[in-house]
C-alpha cells in the first residue's frame, strides 16, 4: 500500500469511524446468530476491527482537536497510526478469540487444545495479510499468542478481565505523547472497556453453536 492509499484509509477512519475500514468484511458483516466456525471468525474480525478503530481514532481525534486535520499530510503520523492500528487489532483478535472459545467451552462443554486455538488465530491473521498486515508482525503475534496460551486457563478466561491486553495495547500504541497519555490513562482504558462490555453482552445473545 503506497502513501496515498494509506492517507485515504486514515482519512476515512477519522471521518467515519463507524464504517470500520480495517477490512471490508467488517462493514459487510451484520449481527446474526453464530452457529459455526466461519461465522465465529467473521464475528471476531468484525468486532475486533470495530472496537480497535472506534477507540483508536476517537481517542486521537479527541486529543488532537482541530490539529488532526493538519496531520493528514504528515507521513510519519499516518505511518504511526497505521502501526498502532495493526498492533492493537491483532491483540484484540487474541482477546476476543479466547473469550469466545472460553464461553463456548463452558456453555457447550467442549474442550479446545492450544493447537486448535493457535490455528484458529493464525487463520484469521492469514486473512488479514491481503488487508495490509505485515508478515513480520503476523509471525510475531503468532509467537506471542503461543506463549500467552501457556498461562491461560480457558475455562475461567471469560471471568478474568478477558480484554485487558487489548485495552493496554490501545494505551501503549496510540500515537500520543507519553505525558499526555498518562493523564488520559483511566479515560482511555474505560472507553475501550465499555465497548468490550457491549461485545460481551451481544456475543452471549448471538451464540448458537
Amino acid at each position: 500500500m503506497n502513501f496515498k492509499n494509506k492517507l485515504e484509509e486514515i482519512k476515512k477512519g477519522f471521518e467515519a469511524t463507524k464504517e470500520y475500514v480495517l477490512h471490508p468484511i467488517a462493514a459487510l458483516f451484520s449481527s446474526k446468530k453464530i452457529t459455526n466456525n466461519t461465522e465465529l471468525t467473521q464475528y471476531i474480525r468484525n468486532q475486533s476491527a470495530k472496537v480497535t478503530q472506534q477507540t483508536l481514532y476517537e481517542y486521537v481525534r479527541t486529543r488532537m482537536g482541530t490539529l488532526y486535520v493538519k496531520m493528514h499530510d504528515d507521513e510519519k503520523f499516518i505511518e504511526s497510526l497505521n502501526i498502532a492500528k495493526w498492533n492493537i487489532y491483532t491483540v484484540a483478535l487474541q482477546d476476543l478469540s479466547l473469550f469466545a472459545h472460553s464461553i463456548i467451552e463452558n456453555k457447550y462443554h467442549k474442550d479446545f487444545t492450544n493447537l486448535e486455538l493457535e490455528n484458529f488465530y493464525k487463520t484469521i491473521l492469514d486473512l488479514e495479510v491481503s488487508q495490509g498486515l505485515k508478515q513480520d508482525l503476523l509471525e510475531e503475534k503468532i509467537k506471542e499468542f503461543h506463549l500467552r496460551l501457556q498461562d491461560t486457563d480457558l475455562k475461567s478466561f471469560f471471568q478474568n478481565k478477558p480484554f485487558k491486553n487489548s485495552s493496554l495495547a490501545l494505551y501503549y500504541w496510540a500515537p500520543i505523547a507519553d505525558e499526555l497519555k498518562q493523564q488520559d490513562r483511566n479515560i482511555v482504558l474505560n472507553s475501550i472497556h465499555l465497548k468490550w462490555k457491549n461485545v460481551e453482552k451481544e456475543f452471549l445473545k448471538l451464540l448458537d453453536f
